[in-house]
C-alpha cells in the first residue's frame, strides 16, 4: 500500500470509528424513557440515529473501496481509546435529557471537525470521492448541531420546572434568542 493510500485509509478508518462510537451513544439515548417523552429532544435523537447509521454504511463501503479494512488494528486502537472515554462519560453523567444533548453536541462537534479534516485530506490527496463523502456527511451533521443548540434551553427550563423550581417558563425562548445571536458574526449586546 502506498503512503498516500495508507494515510487515506487511516483517516477514513478513524472517521468510521468516531461515527460508530457516537452512534452507540445515540442508540442508548433513543431508547431512554426520558428522551422518548421529550417532544423536542426525541425527534432530533431519532433523526440523528438514522443519519449516523447511514454514514457508517457509507464510510464502511468507501473504506473497502479504497483498499481499507473495516476491522483494521488502527481502527480498533482508536476505538478502544474512544470507548474508554465514552465509558467514563457514561459513568459520571446523570441521565437528564439536557446533559445527554450537551454530550451529543460535543460529540457532533468532534465529528464535524473530523469530517472537515477528512474532506481536506481527500482534496489534498486528490481523492475526490473521499472529499465529497466527508463534505456530504458534514452537511448532514451541522443542522443537527444547530437544532440541539436551539432546543436545549427549552429542555433545561422543563427540567428545572420538573425539579419543583419556581421559574418563568418563557425564559427558554429568551435564552434561544440570546444564544443564537452569539453565533452571528454581527454580535451585539444583549
Amino acid at each position: 500500500m502506498s503512503e498516500r493510500q495508507d494515510t487515506l485509509t487511516k483517516y477514513v478508518s478513524d472517521m468510521l470509528t468516531v461515527t460508530k462510537h457516537i452512534h452507540e451513544a445515540i442508540e442508548r439515548q433513543r431508547n431512554d424513557a426520558e428522551v422518548k417523552q421529550d417532544q423536542d429532544a426525541y425527534p432530533i435523537i431519532n433523526r440523528l440515529d438514522g443519519i449516523l447509521e447511514s454514514q457508517i454504511n457509507a464510510l464502511e463501503s468507501h473504506l473497502t473501496s479504497i483498499g481499507g479494512d473495516t476491522g483494521s488494528p488502527i481502527k480498533e486502537a482508536v476505538g478502544s481509546v474512544l470507548g474508554v472515554f465514552a465509558g467514563l462519560l457514561d459513568k459520571v453523567r446523570t441521565d437528564t435529557v439536557s446533559k445527554m444533548l450537551r454530550d451529543d453536541y460535543t460529540a457532533l462537534s468532534l465529528q464535524a471537525i473530523a469530517l472537515t479534516m477528512l474532506h481536506t485530506t481527500g482534496l489534498a490527496l486528490k481523492q475526490p470521492e473521499t472529499a465529497a463523502l466527508a463534505l456530504s456527511q458534514l452537511h448532514d451533521i451541522t443542522p443537527v448541531i444547530v437544532d440541539i443548540s436551539e432546543i436545549i434551553p427549552l429542555v433545561v427550563v422543563r427540567e428545572l420546572a420538573n425539579d419543583s423550581e419556581t421559574i418563568d417558563m418563557r425564559v427558554g425562548d429568551t435564552a434561544i434568542q440570546n444564544t443564537q445571536k452569539a453565533w452571528s458574526r454581527d454580535v451585539t449586546e444583549v
